[in-house]
């Protein structure tokens, strides 16, 4: 029976031994890629920084300009039916259930209002220049 536990034992060691050495070597491993990763995401910060540089001074200009018309269309289109006297009108869905709930349909009147409305176009218009402009500029 000694002799068994004296052949085993050193056997379980050295296997319980193995794997933890195999663990630490993994969380090495995990620990050098890491810090790979990191000095990676700092060499493309650096080279984002280095292209923020170079970048020409009328990209700047022409954001600012991008800018200002896209905020002086939306503005205009909510001064214009007050100072210029332009009729404005809103679109009313009316839905009937129809018999029984079948063969409803819909039927749009428009409504003349007065004062500032929101025109919902020009923002989904400004919005979408904005963000494929931006977009385009993100992907530099």
């Amino acid at each position: 029976m000694i002799e068994i536990l004296t052949n085993v034992l050193p056997i379980g060691f050295g296997y319980v031994m193995k794997i933890f050495s195999m663990n630490q070597k993994a969380k090495q491993d995990a620990q050098k890629m890491q810090l790979e990763a990191l000095a990676g995401r700092r060499e493309e910060t650096n080279q984002i920084r280095q292209q923020m540089n170079n970048e020409s001074p009328m990209a700047a200009l022409n954001r600012r300009i991008i800018i200002l018309t896209i905020l002086g269309l939306i503005i205009f289109t909510q001064v214009a039916p007050v100072f210029m006297d332009i009729n404005t009108v809103i679109p009313v869905v009316e839905k009937s259930e129809g018999f029984l709930g079948f063969g409803g349909g819909e039927t749009t009147t428009y409504l003349p209002v007065e004062g500032l409305v929101k025109y919902e176009e020009i923002f989904n218009w400004a919005a979408l220049i904005i963000e494929v402009y931006f977009g385009s500029q993100l992907a530099k």
